[in-house]
């Protein structure tokens, strides 16, 4: 009977979803799951149940990048099929939507693994209908608090789903003092990622570092050198259910420290589902990041090519952690896009959180500051900058910050964009637009 309910549920999102689309309102990574929620609540678990394996990936920074790195190393397998929300519509409705997106018109799914970023709120709201036989928790910063409140309350979200989930086992950072303490008082087994602590230091967790113990499992990165393409290399040792792991050396195209141990989070969750250490690796190798998370963009206008290297920053962790990797870059080139929509937080404040005095030890040729919040983040700058390297324009127009920037680079430059989430949206779109050769 579910089965032939699902029928004229799924034709009806698939034709919501083709409405979207044609009268340019969505692509449907929301809207058709809302309404299918609320009035047919039965079918996120009739949809889910009918894929073996769910892996569900949540945390504060890193979902998507840890979710395509994952995605990249399965794919590896022969006979896997893979459905991922890559769209990063992570919460109920988002989920939902992908499910019915991907569902043949008889309601349908044909795929061995689904591995789904979660928002941080969801996961106790879903974890029963999921059912994943994995958890993965990132890291739990400070973010968007007039959202989520106090990131008391969202560990405690994230516990209260992984205790939904006996049987499922649990990736988290070992080094985040918060991740590592989720499932103390819990049965899940857990196995714990870590850097070398020469590394994790730098790392600004809330409260005191965490170090896994001696007979813990998990994953630990060592040697990480950061390459002048910002390629990462690191060997990692640990040891997995008993059985010792290392790999003397991995790479991710994804830059920074921090992208390490999303990496260590994918190879642990490969190992779990009974993937080998080569062939993660070798999946590893194949990963792109995903948009806006280190992602390239480049512009052309006659003979001149600009490339515009995107790095998401949402609160004070990933704003500081970003800019500390642009500490090594020669002649810096930087717009900083800001917006407050509902996406990015109404509340700019964390701003003031972020350690943009980091700059003063870059070489930085220019800055240029854009979104809605382009002034709010001049004035942050005027009080971080001990000499700033000229006078910083503002552009709330993205589009005039992408023209003035163009205009200011040589060509093969690269210029870093540091933007919110809707001000990365728009800017993609932006780019998109004038991407081609005009």
């Amino acid at each position: 009977m579910t089965q032939l309910l699902l029928i004229p549920i799924v034709a009806f999102a698939k034709l919501l979803t083709l409405a979207l689309r044609i009268s340019g309102r969505g692509s449907g990574t929301a809207l058709p799951g809302y309404l299918v929620g609320r009035y047919f609540p039965f079918v996120l678990e009739a949809l889910i149940s009918q894929i073996p394996t769910v892996v569900a990936i949540t945390g504060t920074n890193g979902k998507t990048t840890s979710q395509t790195m994952l995605s990249a190393i399965i794919s590896q397998v022969p006979g896997v099929r893979v459905l991922r929300n890559k769209a990063g519509a992570n919460l109920s409705q988002g989920i939902l939507s992908e499910l019915l997106k991907r569902s043949n018109l008889l309601g349908r799914l044909d795929f061995t693994h689904a591995v789904l970023e979660v928002e941080e709120a969801t996961l106790p709201r879903i974890a029963t209908l999921l059912r994943p036989s994995i958890i993965a928790v990132t890291n739990l910063y400070r973010d968007q608090l007039d959202a989520y409140g106090e990131i008391d309350r969202t560990e405690k979200l994230i516990r209260d789903g992984i205790a939904q989930c006996p049987n499922a086992a649990v990736v988290v950072n070992g080094d985040d003092p918060r991740t590592a303490r989720l499932t103390q008082g819990l049965g899940n087994a857990t196995y714990f990622m870590s850097l070398a602590p020469e590394y994790a230091r730098f790392l600004p967790y809330e409260g005191k570092l965490n170090r896994p113990q001696a007979n813990s499992q998990g994953l630990e990165a060592t040697h990480i050198h950061i390459n002048e393409d910002l390629t990462t290399d690191f060997a990692i040792q640990g040891q997995m259910n008993g059985r010792a792991v290392d790999i003397p050396q991995a790479r991710t195209v994804s830059p920074g420290f921090f992208h390490v141990y999303n990496a260590l989070t994918a190879i642990a969750i490969a190992n779990l589902l009974g993937i080998d250490g080569p062939t993660a690796v070798a999946g590893l190798k194949t990963f792109q990041p995903a948009f806006g998370r280190g992602e390239i963009l480049t512009r052309q206008q006659g003979p001149k090519q600009v490339n515009y290297r995107l790095l998401l920053v949402k609160n004070p962790a990933s704003f500081s952690l970003s800019l500390e990797l642009l500490r090594n870059i020669a002649g810096l080139k930087l717009i900083l896009a800001i917006n407050d929509n509902t996406a990015d937080g109404k509340d700019v404040s964390w701003l003031w959180d972020s350690e943009l005095e980091r700059l003063n030890q870059a070489q930085i040729d220019w800055i240029l500051c854009t979104g809605i919040r382009a002034k709010d983040m001049a004035v942050r700058l005027k009080y971080a900058l001990d000499t700033p390297p000229g006078p910083i324009p503002t552009a709330e127009s993205i589009r005039q910050a992408i023209d003035l920037s163009f205009e200011k680079a040589d060509p093969g430059d690269t210029v870093f964009v540091l933007p919110t989430y809707t001000a990365m949206l728009e800017f993609r779109k932006l780019m998109g637009k004038t991407l081609d050769i005009v």
